[in-house]
């Protein structure tokens, strides 16, 4: 049961209530709805079911459409008939009385949203302050309300004349305050006494289906019910598409970005449909620096092929874990070389999860560990050592919960520089003993998520053995599952939470905050001390000009720079997760200036991604490679 679901809601029941029942009657726990109705209103509900919820951000802005009943002659406490009435002061208008004041009432306006609404006042529903006698004061904001025309006129009641208006308006747009503000402008109180949704965005009242409709598909079976379900990207034609071929559509399923064969006409920073062959729909993603970021995977990725990085290399349980090690003796006459990835066990194939909704019950008992890991530093290889260690006891595999986005890219509107580009992660993360990485979309809506709310996504998809955490360590709203409060969760719903010292270097916790700040200064020895190994960051290589010589690197997203200068480096191949990394890189020199990277290369060389590690300035004398960790 996945796809959308557009219910004609009947007057009595909640959104609520209509959610429950769908849930119900599909046998879906995963269900949500795109845009309340109160308990008195009727009209389209459209529900988003099972793989559905994941599109449901993308019509929250939909414009709505009504048939609205006003009242004249009488105000109400709650703005519509089901509060407490009181007769207005002045006369009550006429129709063309109306019709004139209409006018004030379309475009862009401010609007005072009701007392008894959902919205939040110091973490207080206005509704339950409402009820308690003392209402909010709501700040009145801005709403568009495209159209508003008085299509009915009764005046069977002379001291309570009703209009029928039909209403057109963008979405966060109450009617209620509309009959409201349309009384006060008139002088003589009004107050909404019937509304219809007929419309929300892409979806008519025309094909909504009764209550009744979906419990007679339910007893006849599952096919019934589905054939009164909408794709999961129906009303998204007014976002682009991009089709992928076969290898992209695996690619991206695994939460890879890709430079696709086909290149969408789209503005940067766009957003997409992403299309297989077939014209199925793979997922949206966004158009950044002329490649595809998957943001939201609706088919399942497939387990990884071919043999993972470092699978040659001894296993260690060392606490750096990631770096070090000598050189191939067999290319001892070679130039020096990056040293070899070590890994935890050689074996592991670790499983990608594109986000929360992709878990699978098949993925057995999971031990988690939640967090950004930029830079896979050694305060987070200590970490997931205890996570391995915590594992093993409890009968579980490891497993990681990271972000396709750093939170600052939302909260303040600028990520940071990174320490490790998403493929680096993702090797990383498998070398040091992770067996599943979910690759989670931050968005918005997971930002105001509760942390609650989120480890209860996690576990009715799949078995939550425990989480791992540092005693500052803190994840969900307001930063609210902390240790304290996700072991009280923990002991009433059945799972354990291993709470582990910091991990600390010269007496102080290693942070990749600490670790940029000192990239940044120039100070890649102190970089090095935190992080485990040498700094390094991948870049498409342009080619200069076909021969030797200086060659521009760009990047598609931030990266931590030293400050202007040329230092030594090794250049070698990019990592990929499940592609051996070649250890052998070339030596050579890098110029830094004003956030702009030029290789010296020797030789001629294709334009690519590479892998640039950072040994130290020229009139540096770096230690040797095998000395370094």
């Amino acid at each position: 049961m996945d796809g959308i679901l557009v219910v004609a809601k009947e007057p009595g029941y909640t959104s609520h209530d209509v959610v429950a029942l769908v849930r119900r009657l599909t046998g879906t726990r995963r269900a949500g709805h795109g845009g309340t109705l109160d308990p008195f209103a009727s009209g389209v509900l459209p529900l988003f079911l099972g793989l559905g919820t994941r599109v449901v951000e993308y019509h929250m802005a939909d414009d709505k459409e009504y048939r609205a009943t006003v009242c004249f002659g009488a105000s109400s406490d709650t703005d519509d008939r089901d509060g407490e009435l009181v007769p207005g002061a002045g006369a009550v208008p006429t129709r063309a009385a109306v019709e004139a004041a209409l006018v004030e009432f379309r475009g862009s306006i401010l609007q005072r949203p009701p007392a008894y609404s959902a919205l939040k006042v110091a973490g207080r529903r206005a509704y339950d302050l409402a009820r308690q006698g003392t209402p909010a004061e709501l700040a009145p904001r801005a709403v568009i309300v495209k159209r508003i025309d008085l299509v009915e006129w009764d005046e069977t009641d002379p001291r309570r004349p009703r209009a029928v208006l039909e209403v057109e308006c963008g979405a966060g747009t109450y009617v209620r305050s509309l009959a409201r503000d349309l009384g006060e402008r008139l002088g003589c109180g009004a107050y909404l006494d019937a509304l219809v949704r007929t419309g929300s965005g892409p979806f008519g009242l025309a094909a909504a289906h009764s209550l009744d409709e979906i419990r007679g598909a339910a007893a006849e079976g599952p096919a019934a019910l589905a054939a009164l379900m909408l794709p999961i990207d129906a009303g998204l034609g007014a976002i682009p598409e991009a089709g992928l071929t076969a290898a992209e559509v695996v690619a991206v399923s695994r939460g890879q970005l890709i430079k696709p064969v086909h290149r969408p006409e789209v503005e940067p920073g766009a957003r997409v449909r992403l299309l297989a062959e077939d014209r199925s729909l793979v997922g949206i993603g966004t158009w950044k620096g002329g490649r595809l970021v998957p943001d939201k995977i609706f088919v399942a990725a497939p387990p990884p092929a071919g043999a993972v990085v470092g699978a040659n290399a001894r296993a260690t349980d060392a606490v750096d874990g990631v770096s070090g090690g000598a050189v191939d003796p067999t290319r001892a006459a070679a130039p020096a070389a990056e040293p070899r990835l070590r890994v935890v066990d050689p074996a592991n194939r670790m499983t990608v999860v594109p986000g929360i909704e992709a878990l699978q019950p098949e993925l057995g008992r999971l031990y988690l560990a939640v967090g950004v890991f930029d830079g896979l530093h050694r305060g987070h290889l200590y970490l997931l050592r205890e996570l391995r260690r915590a594992a093993q006891r409890a009968g579980a595999r490891p497993a990681v919960i990271t972000f396709d986005a750093h939170p600052e890219e939302l909260i303040e509107g600028l990520a940071p520089p990174l320490l490790c580009d998403p493929d680096e992660r993702l090797v990383r993360l498998q070398a040091a003993g992770v067996q599943v990485t979910v690759v989670q979309h931050f968005d918005h809506a997971l930002r105001i998520t509760p942390y609650d709310a989120f480890v209860a996504a996690i576990r009715e998809r799949v078995d939550v053995a425990g989480f791992v955490m540092t005693p500052d360590a803190a994840f969900g709203f307001e930063r609210g599952g902390t240790p304290e409060t996700l072991t009280a969760l923990g002991e009433r719903e059945g799972f354990a939470v291993t709470v582990v010292s910091s991990f600390l270097s010269n007496g102080e916790q290693v942070r990749s905050s600490e670790i940029r700040r000192r990239i940044s200064a120039g100070d890649l020895a102190g970089a090095r001390s935190l992080l485990g190994r040498d700094h390094g960051f991948t870049g498409r290589l342009e080619a200069g000009g076909g021969g030797p010589g200086p060659a521009p690197l760009t990047f598609e997203l931030p990266v931590s720079l030293p400050p202007t200068g040329s230092y030594r480096v090794f250049v070698g191949p990019s990592w990929k997760l499940g592609r051996r990394p070649i250890p052998a890189a070339e030596s050579a020199s890098v110029r830094v200036a004003a956030g702009n990277v030029e290789l010296g290369l020797t030789d001629a060389r294709k334009a690519g991604d590479v892998r640039v590690i950072l040994l130290g300035a020229l009139d540096d004398d770096a230690p040797p490679a095998s000395q370094r960790g």
